[in-house]
């Protein structure tokens, strides 16, 4: 081996083992030192008491990172069951079965917590409405009335079944007028009403003929009496079996015949109540305490619907509810004698009808009936003298 080799070798020896003594005794201090028995420890030592360092004011001004919150766990809804109303109900309504349902609500609904609301139908069924209820909307104890005196800042009870815009109109009826007592509320009737027509004097408003006295002339002016016997308004006409003029006056005691005429007059009146009204409020006092006393005595027992219609066998009277105006019209015909009757009509029919009325004139005249002709035979006893079948008004 050469010297030169030789040489080359022994550096590269030395180079490895400075290597390897550095990676021994310096390689955790992060520095070169010289002293390696106890610099490295004396570094270390430093640092550990050294503070930590002062952030920069780049990093000061740097945001904070929000610290992530949890999330809340969503808690459980419990919910009841509760009576709502079907359908929309107008305040003094009778609660029925058909008209009410059961929904479900939060258990933390402010009327489930107060109390107020009921989870049975049959709790509200029979009960009168104090306030209108919107459908869907539930059924509250403020909303019923407990006892009458619950209703007595409403007025009539009657009153809570009148249209908007309408009137109730009281009429007395018998067993023809009031269709043979067939009607109920909540029907719709017609009336029809006959007029007896007379002439009448435009001056005096008086039914003709006028009762006139002829003037002499000549007693007049002499100054005596003047005036002849009183007659009948009459009129001169040529009366052809004894080819001579006369006056025609009518038969002593026989007045002017009325003509008739029949029409189709107020139409659609609803029926509200079928004889003289009694305020079921009395009744509902009776039911009421009658209810309490089977509650205290069967608790849980089902209230007794209270009674909305009490018809009578013959009622003398029925109340319409109409509008104002046919209200007028009704009133001006049963203060003049006008013969009117009540027509009832189909369920659910609100036809307008028009009609023509109904004289003798028009029915000769449209061929419904036809003049009977003069024959050389008649019937016996005369037909003014045979008595119309009817039915008495008041049944025996």
């Amino acid at each position: 081996m050469r010297p030169r080799t030789l040489v080359l070798l022994i550096l590269v020896l030395v180079i490895l083992a400075a290597a390897a003594v550095y990676f021994l005794f310096f390689a955790d201090c992060g520095n070169f030192l010289t002293d390696w028995q106890g610099r490295c420890k004396e570094d270390t030592a430093q640092a550990e008491q050294q503070p930590a360092a002062t952030p920069s004011a780049a990093e000061e001004s740097a945001p904070a990172e929000p610290t992530p919150i949890p999330p809340t766990p969503t808690p459980e809804v419990t919910f009841v069951d509760v009576v709502v109303a079907d359908v929309n109900m107008p305040v003094g309504e009778w609660v029925r079965a058909d008209i009410v349902r059961v929904a479900r609500r939060p258990e933390e609904n402010v009327a489930v917590v107060g109390g107020v609301t009921f989870s049975d139908p049959e709790e509200v069924v029979g009960r009168m409405l104090k306030t209108d209820v919107a459908r869907g909307q539930e059924i509250l104890a403020p909303m019923l009335a407990l006892s009458p005196t619950d209703l007595a800042d409403q007025g009539s009870d009657l009153s809570l079944y009148i249209d908007e815009g309408k009137v109730a109109v009281a009429f007395p009826i018998d067993l023809f007028s009031g269709a043979a007592y067939a009607i109920r509320p909540g029907d719709l009737v017609d009336a029809v009403m006959t007029l007896r027509l007379v002439e009448v004097d435009e001056e005096f408003t008086t039914k003709r003929p006028n009762i006139w006295e002829r003037i002499i002339e000549e007693r007049l002016i002499e100054g005596q009496a003047f005036l002849a016997s009183q007659t009948s308004e009459g009129r001169l006409e040529l009366v052809p079996g004894i080819n001579t003029v006369a006056v025609i006056e009518p038969g002593e005691g026989k007045e002017q015949i009325p003509r008739r005429t029949t029409q189709l007059t107020l139409q659609q009146m609803e029926v509200l109540w079928m004889g003289s009204w009694r305020d079921p409020r009395i009744a509902m006092n009776q039911e009421f305490n009658a209810n309490a006393q089977v509650s205290a005595q069967q608790p849980g027992a089902a209230p007794t619907p209270f009674p909305k219609e009490r018809p009578e066998n013959q009622p003398d009277l029925v109340i319409l509810s109409m509008s104002a105006q046919d209200a007028l019209t009704l009133k001006w015909a049963l203060e003049t004698g006008i013969g009117i009757d009540l027509v009832l009509r189909g369920q659910g029919d609100t036809t307008a009808h028009v009609t023509a009325s109904v004289s003798l004139p028009q029915i000769l005249e449209g061929g419904i009936i036809d003049v009977p002709e003069t024959g050389e035979f008649s019937l016996e006893p005369r037909v003014d003298d045979v008595p119309v079948p009817s039915v008495p008004v008041t049944p025996p």
